[in-house]
């Protein structure tokens, strides 16, 4: 268990959460990997990733890049010259690839008591997909207002997109279809989804249902469209997104509030790509940040995390 920390899961708009690779040429690649090298090149790649990733965090958290802080890096892979090790100190090599594991908030959702600060839609999206032990998925997490859309790649676990649409817009839709009150609207809702109506009666309500739905599915078509136009369509190219490029979407799955069991069994399109939705499995929180403390690049992390400090802009006082 971890001790003495709390972890404080942030929405996409209060933090910024990406798993990513990056590459460093080695200029001495036949000489033996020291731990000053490797100091070194973990810091390379973290100036690097976060100088690539500070302009879009400061537009998705609608604010100034001086006001970003990056709270937390840690090393969660390690390929030489493509070949995953374990520690990599006293290996000879050209290319490190480091998989890094990056947090960014904003610097007034920062918690004055301290703890484990994360995107939670992010690291979930990364958890499922080791747990279903898929390398290339969409993860979409939606709850009473909101869903929000994730990709995962080989190289990238990054948000894509969100929508307003969740539980209270089936809500709004029973209750308006039924012509009744909302709390009524929300068990007719309820006993639907759990299965609890008589076949005529679910046929009517299936219609009420699938209608708001669609405006779940075009909202996800949109996230992915927007943010990788050419992809819907096969063309395109990148590492980080190649999981795109592909005859079929990867499998998208999804987390959310009790839906009927219908839904699972279903064809939908996602643009011109028929897919199927899949339940996203229970993921431990607490274990990944225990495991990443713990793991055998614990060193690195620590190395890591006290590099992170001279990345942070200071905040200019008034």
């Amino acid at each position: 268990m971890t001790v003495g920390k709390t972890l404080i899961p942030l929405d996409s708009k209060s933090a910024v959460t990406v798993f990513k690779s990056i590459c460093i040429l080695r200029t001495n690649p036949r000489e033996e990997l020291t731990s000053v090298d490797l100091e070194n090149i973990l810091a390379q790649a973290l100036w690097k990733s976060f100088d690539r990733l500070r302009g879009g965090a400061a537009e998705r958290l609608q604010t100034d890049e001086v006001d970003l802080l990056l709270t937390d890096a840690r090393v969660i892979g390690i390929k030489i010259d493509g070949h995953r090790v374990h520690n990599p100190e006293g290996f000879t090599g050209r290319e490190i690839e480091l998989t890094l594991c990056l947090t960014i908030v904003r610097r007034d959702k920062l918690p004055a008591e301290g703890g484990e600060i994360f995107e939670e839609g992010s690291v979930r999206a990364y958890l499922t997909a080791i747990e279903t032990n898929k390398d290339g998925m969409i993860y979409v997490d939606s709850g009473s207002d909101l869903t929000t859309v994730f990709l995962v790649a080989p190289e990238l676990t990054s948000y894509l997109g969100e929508f307003g649409w969740g539980q209270n817009d089936l809500v709004r839709a029973f209750t308006s279809g039924l012509d009744t009150a909302a709390e009524t609207g929300k068990a007719l809702y309820l006993q639907y989804a759990g299965g609890g109506a008589s076949p005529r009666v679910t046929k009517r309500l299936d219609e009420i249902f699938y209608n708001s739905f669609g405006t779940f599915v075009n909202g996800i078509t949109m996230a992915i469209r927007n943010s990788f136009e050419p992809r819907l369509t096969g063309s395109g190219s990148g590492r980080g997104r190649s999981a795109l490029v592909k005859e079929q979407l990867p499998a998208v799955y999804l987390r959310s509030f009790i839906l009927p069991e219908s839904v699972w069994s279903k064809n939908f399109f996602l643009g011109d790509r028929k897919t199927r939705f899949m339940p996203a499995p229970e993921v431990d929180l607490v274990g990944f940040i225990d495991d990443n403390q713990n793991s055998v690049y614990g060193e690195l992390n620590r190395l890591a995390r006290r590099r992170i400090k001279w990345l942070m802009p200071e905040k200019e006082s008034k």
